[in-house]
C-alpha cells in the first residue's frame, strides 16, 4: 500500500474501506462494487477505470472488505453509473474475509432500501429499466423473506422472480458470479431443490440490485438486474 490516507485535496488520491458486495460477469472480465461504511454509499471499483481482471478478483477470496486508493478523476461514464463509478489503483488491501452470509449481510444492511423502486429514486420504468443518463444509484439491495425470492431458467439463461415489499413483482436477468457458478451447472433436479429449499424456509435474503449498462442494441435503457443474493436467519 502507498500508504495515503484520509480525503486531501479533491485531486488527490485518498482511502477508503469498502465492504464487496456486487460481483457480476461481464464479456471477459468482471465488474466488483460494494459498499463503504464512512461514506454511506455504493461504489463500483474500477481498477484503473476498468472492469477486474480474473487474477485481481482471486485477489478477493470472494467477498471481502478492502481498503482501497482511490483515484478522483473527471469525466468517465454518464449517469447513472456515474453516481457510484470509482477509480481505484490495483494496491487494494484485504481487512478481513467474509464466508459466512449472514455476517455479510448484517454489514451491508445500511445499504438496502425498503423497496426495489425507492432504491432507484423510483425512475424505475416498467418494473423493468432506468432511462439513460437519469441522475439516481446505478446500485441497490433490498431484504426480502427468502419465499419471495423465485430462481429458474429461460432459454438457459438464469434468472430471478422477486416480490417486492410493495407488492410489485420484478423478473430479472442474475449477473452475480458465484450464484450463476452455483445454480447453472446444476441438473433440472437439483435446480428444482434448490429453489423448493429456500421458498420453504425462514430465511431473510438481502438481494444486490444493479443497472446494467446502456442497451445500445435495443433503446439505451439500463436495464435491472440481480447482482447477488444472500440468504441468511435472522
Amino acid at each position: 500500500m502507498s500508504g495515503f490516507k484520509g480525503r486531501g485535496s479533491d485531486h488527490d488520491p485518498y482511502q477508503i474501506n469498502v465492504i464487496t458486495s456486487d460481483i457480476t460477469y461481464m464479456k471477459d472480465t468482471f465488474c466488483v462494487a460494494g459498499w463503504c461504511p464512512s461514506t454511506s454509499q455504493m461504489k463500483r471499483l474500477m481498477i484503473n477505470s476498468n472492469h477486474w481482471s480474473d487474477k485481481d478478483l482471486k485477489k478477493i477470496g470472494k467477498y471481502a472488505s478492502l481498503n482501497v486508493n482511490v483515484i478522483p478523476k473527471e469525466g468517465g461514464r454518464n449517469y447513472p453509473h456515474k453516481t457510484e463509478d470509482t477509480c481505484i489503483d490495483k494496491n487494494f488491501r484485504i481487512v478481513r474475509h467474509y464466508d459466512d452470509p449472514a455476517v455479510l449481510a448484517k454489514d451491508l444492511r445500511p445499504s438496502a432500501s425498503r423497496t426495489i423502486d425507492t432504491a432507484f429514486d423510483g425512475n424505475i420504468k416498467k418494473k423493468s429499466y432506468v432511462p439513460f443518463e437519469t441522475k439516481c444509484s446505478s446500485l441497490g439491495a433490498v431484504i426480502l423473506p427468502a419465499e419471495n425470492v423465485n430462481f429458474f431458467k429461460k432459454e438457459g439463461k438464469l434468472r430471478v422472480n422477486l416480490l417486492d415489499q410493495d407488492a410489485s413483482e420484478y423478473d430479472l436477468r442474475v449477473t452475480c458470479k458465484y450464484l450463476r457458478d452455483l445454480l447453472d451447472p446444476m441438473s433440472a433436479k437439483e435446480f428444482e431443490g434448490f429453489n423448493a429449499e429456500m421458498q420453504s424456509s425462514r430465511q431473510k435474503a438481502h438481494v444486490r440490485v444493479g443497472l446494467a449498462k446502456p442497451y445500445v442494441y435495443k433503446d439505451s435503457n439500463c436495464y435491472l438486474m440481480c447482482n447477488g443474493v444472500f440468504f441468511y436467519d435472522e
